[in-house]
This record gives structure tokens, C-alpha cells and sequence, in this order.
């Protein structure tokens, strides 16, 4: 693990910090670029500050549910927004809530049109974050045996056993960038607003419960699943369905295919 980044012979930057700011960046900086040239470049800067905003404010508030900790009631574990603690399915909901509420206060911001925009932003943002949690050594894997092709990319301190683990950071980090190749490719091709936010839903609900199998920082629930494979079977229909539904009014409206 590389937990520092050293920048001189003083300072110690955290790794994980630095790389959860790229993706915050670079993900932002895509979807800004996208929804800029709907509604303007200062309108769609504005909504890319307070995106970006809730995403973390309700990454931390649902961790902070399902992880009260000593102090229930310590709030700075919500606010602090670059301390340890996320959920991503909790920045999904709020910045969902979020962006609906925003479409309905600004006219110029159509609530699909700004979902795919953001929809290509994260996975790139994504990929980012999950190379920062492989450089720190948080959201570990399973163990693995000796001989395996990834035998030696992860080794963790657990309950004072010296593990070798799945490098399930780096196969979370490879699922978001395909999920962002995938997205970029429909990106150019289709005009249907929603159709990516719909495609989004699909792939990281199918990837993340698959991931899951692999993690070795969640529990068991129900039935050997996560709440987190929980989750993604409820989203997979849900996905499934608004695709099929927007790729319908595609086909009643024409091609869906930019000249």
C-alpha cells in the first residue's frame, strides 16, 4: 500500500485524499463540460459545485447511519467532507433528490439531460477514488492462495493476521473505467436524454454486485448477499426498465442517432 505521498523531505500528502480530489475533479470537469452546452457554462458550473456537494454530504450521511460509531451524534463525520467514510449508494440517492429538486427550480436544467452528464462524470471520478482506497488499504478484498495471478497486489494487517488479498480495489477501479468508455461511446452516438443515466444505473448495479463476492470489508445479510447486492437487485430491474422504456421512445421518435 502507498497510504503517502511524499512532496519533498517534510510533507506527507494522503494518498487517498489526493486521488478522491482528481476524481472529484476530472468527474466534474466531464460532466461540466457535457451540460455546459445545454444550459451555459456559469449555470452548469453552479450545478456541478452543488452535485458535487451533496454527492459528498450524502456519501457521509448514509455511512454515518449505517456506521454510527461511538458518537452517534457527531456530525463532523457528515461535514467533513475529505474525512474517512463513504457510500456511494447514499450520494447516488441524495444527488438524485438533488437534481430533480434542481430541475424543478431552474427551468434550463432538464432533469435527464443533467442525470447523463453526471452519469459520465462519476465512473471517471470513480475510477479515481477506488485507485486512492487501493493506495490506502481501505475497501479490502477476500484472501487469496498462493499462485494466483494477483497473489501479492494487496496485503493487509486483519486481526493480526498478514493476509494477501484480492486486489478488489483495482478490479472496482478497471469496472469504472469501462463503465466510462461505455458511456463516452453511447455518449456520441445517442440523443435520447436519460439513456445513459438509465445505462449507468445498469452497469454499476451488475458490476458492484458481482465486486461484492470479493470484498472482504462487508458482511453477510441475507442469503450470503450484502446490502450492497441488495441494493444492486433493486436497481437492476430498475435499470433494466428505464432503458427499455427510453430506448422505446428512441425508436418511436426516429434513429437516436446524431448526424
Amino acid at each position: 500500500m502507498f497510504p503517502y505521498i511524499p512532496l519533498g523531505d517534510r510533507f506527507l500528502l494522503d494518498s487517498w485524499r489526493v486521488m478522491l480530489s482528481v476524481g472529484i475533479l476530472g468527474g466534474g470537469l466531464v460532466s461540466w463540460v457535457v451540460l455546459q452546452r445545454e444550459v451555459g457554462r456559469l449555470r452548469a458550473g453552479l450545478v456541478v459545485v452543488l452535485m458535487v456537494m451533496g454527492a459528498l454530504f450524502g456519501a457521509h450521511l448514509a455511512h454515518w447511519l449505517l456506521h454510527p460509531g461511538p458518537l452517534r451524534w457527531d456530525l463532523y463525520r457528515v461535514f467533513g467532507f475529505w474525512t474517512d467514510g463513504h457510500s456511494l449508494f447514499g450520494a447516488l440517492a441524495f444527488c438524485g433528490a438533488l437534481l430533480l429538486a434542481i430541475s424543478r427550480v431552474v427551468p434550463a436544467v432538464s432533469l435527464w439531460t443533467a442525470a447523463d452528464a453526471f452519469s459520465l462524470g462519476l465512473p471517471l471520478g470513480l475510477f479515481f477514488a477506488r485507485i486512492g482506497c487501493y493506495m490506502k488499504g481501505c475497501c479490502w478484498g477476500t484472501p487469496i492462495q498462493e499462485g494466483h495471478a494477483f497473489h501479492g497486489l494487496s496485503v493487509k494487517l486483519i486481526r493480526n493476521d498478514l493476509l494477501t488479498l484480492h486486489p478488489v480495489q483495482l478490479y472496482s477501479a478497471a469496472a469504472a473505467l469501462a463503465i466510462f468508455c461505455t458511456l463516452l461511446a453511447f455518449h456520441r452516438r445517442q440523443k435520447t436524454p436519460g439513456l445513459l443515466a438509465a445505462l449507468f444505473v445498469l452497469l454499476y448495479a451488475a458490476s458492484r454486485f458481482i465486486l461484492e463476492f470479493f470484498r472482504g470489508d462487508t458482511q453477510p445479510l441475507f442469503a450470503h448477499l450484502t446490502l450492497h447486492q441488495g441494493i444492486c437487485i433493486l436497481l437492476l430491474p430498475a435499470g433494466i426498465g428505464l432503458l427499455f422504456l427510453l430506448m422505446g421512445k428512441t425508436r418511436d421518435g426516429g434513429s437516436g442517432v446524431r448526424p
